[in-house]
């Protein structure tokens, strides 16, 4: 009987731990702007601006996911054109000398992606 108990809150646990690693959008866009960062260089005026666009496209892709009503092919397609003006939106924000390094680095999210 202890080993049953036992296995079953090793259970709980690993997925309260499972579902403890989503975080929250604004978690996931602070994340994904010091990835960019990273990556761009982005002076703090540039973090701030990326930061509201990458929010901004977390919390509206994570309400595609919870959507239930929406087909999954027909959420993937919204969610890649999400995804696309997003990017571009934080091209209107870098230099001239950012955007090749963005562009770089959406072609490596994006090859990992598939």
């Amino acid at each position: 009987m202890k080993k049953l108990i036992l296995t079953g809150l090793s259970l709980l646990f690993a997925l309260t731990l499972t579902f403890a690693q989503e975080g929250t959008p604004e978690d996931k866009a602070k994340a994904k702007v010091e990835k960019i960062t990273e990556k761009v260089t982005l002076t703090p005026e540039q973090q701030t601006v990326v930061y509201d666009i990458v929010l901004e496209h977390t919390k509206t892709k994570w309400a595609l996911k919870a959507d239930t009503t929406i087909a999954e092919d027909v959420a993937k397609q919204q969610m890649e054109a999400l995804s696309a003006s997003a990017d571009a939106k934080i091209m209107e924000t870098l230099t001239e000398e950012q955007k090749p390094l963005y562009s770089k680095y959406v072609q490596e999210r994006n090859a990992k992606k598939d």
